[in-house]
Formats: structure tokens, C-alpha cells, sequence
């Protein structure tokens, strides 16, 4: 045969098996899906069963809601009660009005009252303090609390004690206590009333926008910004606010023990520092919070040590809602519309 100078092709050979010898064993195959070279298959990924998810999520959801129930219960105690005699401290801060919520910076009469409740039935309480940081808010529900805080007086001896400000409808409130304390640059007084009316009529024209309103009962949109109000709608709510006026300026009176007429002289709206405030007789001390504390104790007739009591009675789904954003904060002038129209009803100022 002729030879042509190429290799003739072998035959493949089968893989030899490992050379046995006394007590050796050949390894075991890498697992499936692991690392054998970058040979081995990778084993196929599950998909994550929808109802599965779902119970996760609803866990994490019930585990949040069970962390904000704990923190409530850590952060929101019912009352903080010492042993042996005690000042009660109530907080009145930010807006007065008849409605909205302690989270909103609205305080209520009912949100106040119910503390003051708590604070005369407790007998470890000798004394109260108002410690109060607002600029008021509406006519009547100033008007309500400073009548119950009066009433409270005749049973425990109640110091107000006057952060920032101190003023309007708070104002209000601090004169039915037995003394005042403020610091020197804390804002008293304000005693004064005030409406607002705005009126879009113009600015509606331009717009070429109209409304028809249908009422029963002559005045029953008496101030609606949609329109001019009339001579005798100003009359009428001008005399509602020299009635609130007039309320004012006697509450302030009787509270403080001056005459109305020097209290009506002093009642020009402006709200003075406490320095000009104890001049006045607006104001019967300057001091601090602590200072307030001390005075409220020995008019309650405490010797030594005494403990200080808060009556923390929050409403947990007021607060998830705030915390949530379900509900809406109650601005100042939102909590001033009036029922029924739109003019703002007579606000202490």
C-alpha cells in the first residue's frame, strides 16, 4: 500500500477508571447546581407562590402595627402618678377650638376638661398647673374652658404658668386661675376680638365664574366671600363681636379682680411682654416653670419634696391617624369657619 504521509485516524478510547489500590475510594461528583468547573447544570429557580407573599406582607404589616401599639403604650401612659403628694401639670398648647385633635395642635375643651377631672378626683393631687404655650382660638370654646378651669379653682389652687405666649382666648383661660406666672419676655393679653371675611367676588369676575346661591332666611350667607357684604350684615356681625368683645373683657375682670373698666382700657388687641403685663396687672409674678411648680405646691399646702402627676390620656386612634396622615390638620383659620356661611366666627384676640 502507498503511503501517503497521513496519520491514520485512531479509534477512541473509553476513559480508564483510576488505579485502584487498598483502601482508596474514587471522589464523589460535584452536586448539581454547585461548582464542578463550570460543567454542571444549574438547577431550575421556584418562583415564590403568590399567596406566599401575601402572608409576608400582611406579617410585616401586623408586626409595624404591633411595634406603633407598643410605642404607644411606652411613649402614651394613662397617668404618671408618684407617691405621696403631687402637682397635677396640664398642657395647653397650640389652638383653642371646639373641635380637632390634641396630634392636629388643637386643644378641645373636652380634651382639657377630662384632664382637669382627673386631676381634682386624684387625692394625691393638692395643686394644678396650667402650663400654657398658645395664642388662643374660637369665642366659646375659650369661653367653656375658662369656665370650668374657674370652677376647678374653688376646689385645688390652680397656677397658670405661661410659656412663649399666653394671649388671646389662653389669655382667656390663665385669668381664671388664682395667680399667673410668666417668664419676663412671655406674650400676654391680646384682649380683643376678631371676624374675617374675604371676599373672591372680583377676582371670581375675572375668572368668569358665577354661583347661584338659593337661601332661606334673609342672612343665612352673610358673609360669603363669593360676594360684598351688605351694611347690614356688617352691622349685625360687628354687634356678635362687641358681644364676644364685651364677654372677654368680663371674664378678664372678674378672673383678675379689676375693674372693667381698666381691664376695657387695656383690652386694644396687643399683646404685651409679661414685664408690662405684671404692671398692668395682667401678670402676678415672673418666674419660670419650675418657679410656677414651687407655688402651685405651697398654695396646696405641700411640706418638702413633692411629685409632679400628667394625665396623658391620648386617644390611640387619633394619634394612628395623625401618625398615618389619614386625617387632616385643623390650620387656624379652618378652625375660625364659621356654620352655615363662610364668615369666621368672633376669635379672641
Amino acid at each position: 500500500m502507498e503511503q501517503t504521509g497521513q496519520t491514520p485516524p485512531t479509534e477512541p478510547q473509553p476513559p480508564q477508571s483510576p488505579p485502584q489500590y487498598a483502601g482508596y475510594s474514587p471522589p464523589a461528583p460535584p452536586p448539581v447546581g454547585g461548582y464542578s468547573g463550570g460543567y454542571a447544570a444549574s438547577a431550575p429557580r421556584k418562583r415564590m407562590a403568590a399567596w406566599k407573599i401575601v402572608l409576608i406582607a400582611l406579617g410585616a404589616i401586623l408586626l409595624l402595627l404591633g411595634g406603633c401599639c407598643a410605642t404607644a403604650v411606652v411613649l402614651f401612659p394613662t397617668a404618671t402618678v408618684p407617691q405621696g403628694d403631687s402637682v397635677a401639670v396640664i398642657h395647653v398648647d397650640g389652638i383653642i377650638a371646639g373641635t380637632g385633635s390634641y396630634y392636629d395642635g388643637v386643644i378641645t375643651p373636652e380634651y382639657l376638661l377630662d384632664q382637669l377631672d382627673q386631676a381634682l378626683s386624684d387625692s394625691s393631687v393638692k395643686a394644678i398647673v396650667l402650663r400654657i404655650d398658645s395664642p388662643g382660638g374660637t369665642v366659646a370654646a375659650s369661653q367653656e374652658i375658662s369656665t370650668e378651669v374657674a370652677r376647678a379653682a374653688e376646689e385645688k389652687p390652680i397656677i397658670a404658668s405661661i410659656g412663649d405666649v399666653g394671649a388671646s382666648g389662653a389669655y382667656m383661660i390663665a385669668s381664671q386661675c388664682d395667680e399667673i406666672i410668666a417668664n419676663p419676655t412671655s406674650a400676654v393679653g391680646s384682649i380683643g376680638v376678631i371676624t374675617e371675611i374675604p371676599n373672591v367676588a372680583g377676582l371670581l369676575d375675572k375668572l368668569g365664574i358665577e354661583f347661584t346661591v338659593l337661601t332661606a332666611g334673609e342672612y343665612k350667607d352673610a358673609g360669603s366671600p363669593f360676594r360684598s357684604i351688605t351694611p347690614t350684615e356688617t352691622g349685625l356681625i360687628q354687634r356678635e363681636v362687641d358681644i364676644a368683645y364685651d364677654e372677654f373683657i368680663r371674664i378678664v375682670s372678674e378672673g383678675r379682680g379689676l375693674p372693667e373698666d381698666d381691664v376695657r382700657e387695656m383690652a386694644t388687641g396687643w399683646a404685651w411682654s409679661a414685664i408690662e403685663g405684671q404692671e398692668m396687672g395682667l401678670v402676678d409674678t415672673l418666674g419660670t416653670y419650675n418657679d410656677a411648680l414651687d407655688r402651685a405646691a405651697d398654695l396646696g399646702g405641700i411640706e418638702g419634696d413633692y411629685g409632679i402627676t400628667y394625665y396623658d390620656d391620648y386617644d390611640f386612634v387619633d394619634f394612628m391617624s395623625s401618625l398615618l396622615g389619614i386625617t387632616d390638620g385643623l390650620d387656624p383659620l379652618g378652625a375660625l369657619r364659621a356654620p352655615g356661611g363662610s364668615a369666621a366666627p368672633a376669635v379672641p384676640r
